[in-house]
């Protein structure tokens, strides 16, 4: 089928009265040919089988001799062509139609063959036209539009003519069928439509075309219901049956039926099995939205759509029982608002513990208690009038409140209990710190830091909250840095760090020290001393100390003569203050350069003998090194008798 855009479509059928040479004064099929223009951008090149003597333009509004396909016109030549800001079928989108400015000479504009209709069936064309100028164009006297519509053979003999006479203009938007019914070739079903422009050139001549359908056209068709209606709303509680019967007026030589039910209100049609005179028994039961109407073609024709023509139809909505639409269990919690909102459409009468009485779909109950608790019923009517009942049970339990150990503060590394009551559930939060599982209602937790914990007591519906703030002291820390060795008569600066929450301190021991509430003190011991820094907590969490052993280096006092004759009077060579040097080396020589005693790290004095044997009275020599990065002392002493 060769056309400009050609759609099938299937949809509800509807009468149109018929004058002569005009529409269809019987029955209708569905559209077997719907030239629509398609939608959205469209050229020449797209267009299968469509030819013309006229000039494609892409402009919105085309000059004399030229065409365009668009989905709107602007106010064109200076707003005297009407402004359609669509085409003219119905809830497409960007739908196009046929714009042409005639030309001078009168011509055909549309030419297209169409296949695949019925031998010898009867169809009714049609087509929606509307003469663009407004009245005032061209002083108020365009040309109007005249056209010839034409239906030929392949070969150019006429089957069928009608024109339309001079198109008037309008004071508004005025679309326009024009039609007429031909036989389809007995010996072909493709014919050739074409359209002849009438009118003389000059101002005016202007139109727009668009819904170009070829449509079955048949006897009168008439459907009947046994409800007396075509219209039948039922609910699912009636148990009634009804029987659809078909008229068909004079026409058709052999008629033959088939009855036909569409699901999707009306967009598709299928054949009822077995349906095929011209009664039906609808037996159907079922819930939904139902649309049935006869077929009906001459002969066996009956068994091609396209050339078929149908009846009115008859609509059959089953309705279910209504239902409010809302849960069957509505559990909740003392002091809460039960929300109730049933499906709007319906009518209601509830009824319920404590007196409760409402007729509202929707509605609130407030603070309840347990007086609340129980079953809620509703008699129910839809838009429809069938009835229905429905029900929901409120389940309350008592609200729960949450209580747990008031806050507290702890020290670092303690373990502190937390104990929740009020709930059948619980959780605490965060989950840190705990020693066992946050679902627990006793907890024991060991915090590092305060932390404030989220205590939640349930009971399956609702719950409660409390918060408990949990402050961890540190523990206390004392620190001080080492320090150099000091000279007898120097001073050094200690340097004390110390850590906690709430802490006190102080220095041992408090003497040679020049302030011992700083933690900076400045120190002077007269020997080596060890200093102690004591830290203590306000809040009983233990106590912190450190140390620092300040050195001090003495003067040495070296004697250089000593008596070893046992009298018990300088029996001993004795250094003073060497013990301030724990790694001090002494070493004695005789004369001749032999070493005779070495000491390290242990001297306390030597009593004048090599190898348990007195030495002779002379002079010997010594070397003393402190190893504390100081000079070598050296000397010589005298042993006398």
């Amino acid at each position: 089928m060769k056309q400009l855009s050609i759609t099938i479509v299937f949809c509800i059928l509807i009468g149109i009265t018929k004058l002569y040479a005009q529409l269809c004064n019987g029955s209708l099929g569905d559209p077997v040919v719907n030239i629509t223009f398609g939608t959205g951008p469209t050229n020449p090149n797209s267009i299968n089988g469509f030819n013309t003597t006229y000039n494609y333009v892409t402009s919105d509004c085309p000059q004399d001799g030229n065409y365009t396909i668009a989905s709107y016109s602007p106010y064109c030549f200076g707003g005297s062509w009407w402004n359609l800001p669509e085409d003219h079928t119905p809830n497409d989108v960007n739908g196009n139609m046929m714009i042409v400015n005639a030309s001078y000479t009168p011509s055909d504009f549309f030419i297209d063959t169409v296949d695949g209709l019925c031998n010898s069936v009867t169809y009714q064309f049609s087509a929606w036209v509307i003469n663009m100028d407004q009245s005032p164009t061209c002083g108020g006297n365009p040309i109007l539009p005249n056209i010839t519509f034409s239906i030929e053979t392949t070969t150019g003999t006429v089957i069928q003519q009608y024109q339309t006479g001079d198109i008037p203009t309008s004071n508004q938007i005025n679309w326009t069928e024009y039609g007429f019914f031909f036989a389809a070739p007995s010996n072909s079903g493709k014919i050739v439509l074409r359209m002849r422009n009438n009118a003389p050139g000059g101002c005016g001549n202007d139109l727009a075309i668009d819904d170009i359908t070829f449509r079955p056209c048949g006897p009168k068709v008439k459907s009947s219901s046994s409800s007396g209606s075509n219209i039948i709303n039922t609910c699912s509680d009636d148990t009634s049956h009804f029987t659809f019967t078909g008229n068909v007026s004079s026409g058709f030589n052999y008629i033959n039926y088939q009855w036909q039910i569409s699901k999707d209100t009306g967009r598709t049609w299928n054949d009822i099995t077995g349906a095929i005179i011209d009664n039906y028994y609808m037996s159907n039961n079922t819930v939904g939205y139902f649309m049935y109407r006869l077929a009906v073609a001459d002969g066996t024709s009956i068994s091609i759509n396209d050339c078929r023509v149908y009846s009115d139809t008859i609509i059959y909505n089953r309705n279910s029982s209504p239902l409010a639409g809302i849960n069957a269990i509505q559990s909740k919690c003392t002091g809460d608002s039960v929300v109730i909102n049933a499906n709007p459409s319906n009518t209601y009468q509830w009824t319920g513990p404590n007196n409760f009485n409402s007729h509202l779909s929707s509605f609130v109950l407030k603070n309840i208690s347990f007086k609340d608790s129980g079953w809620y019923y509703t008699h129910i009517v839809s838009s429809f009038g069938c009835i229905g009942k429905d029900s929901f049970f409120l389940y309350i339990k008592q609200r729960p409140i949450a209580i747990a150990v008031p806050d507290t503060s702890i020290c670092d590394g303690q373990t502190i209990t937390l104990k929740g009551t009020g709930g059948e559930t619980y959780s605490w939060k965060p989950a840190t710190y705990l020693n066992n599982q946050s679902t627990d209602s006793v907890i024991n937790i060991t915090p590092a830091d305060s932390v404030m914990y989220m205590l939640y007591a349930g009971n399956s519906i609702c719950y409660d909250s409390t918060l408990i703030q949990i402050n961890v002291w540190k523990n206390p820390t004392a620190f001080i840095a080492p320090v150099n060795p000091i000279y007898e008569g120097h001073s050094v600066i200690l340097n004390g760090l110390i850590s906690g929450t709430d802490i006190n301190y102080y220095w041992n021991p408090n003497q040679y020290i020049n302030n011992s509430n700083t933690l900076n003190p400045t120190v002077y011991p007269d020997t080596s001393t060890t200093f102690y820094l004591m830290a203590s907590s306000d809040h009983n969490c233990g106590m912190a100390m450190d140390s620092v052993f300040v050195r001090v280096y003495k003067t040495l006092h070296i004697p250089n003569v000593f008596s070893p004759n046992g009298d018990g009077i300088n029996d001993y060579w004795i250094i003073g203050n060497l013990s301030s040097y724990p790694n001090a080396e002494v070493m004695i020589f005789s004369r001749d350069g032999n070493r005779i005693y070495h000491a390290t790290g242990n001297f306390i004095s030597w009593d004048g003998k090599m190898n348990n044997k007195p030495l002779p009275v002379g002079t010997y020599y010594y070397i003393i090194n402190l190893h504390e990065n100081q000079p070598v002392y050296s000397g010589w002493l005298e042993i006398v008798r």
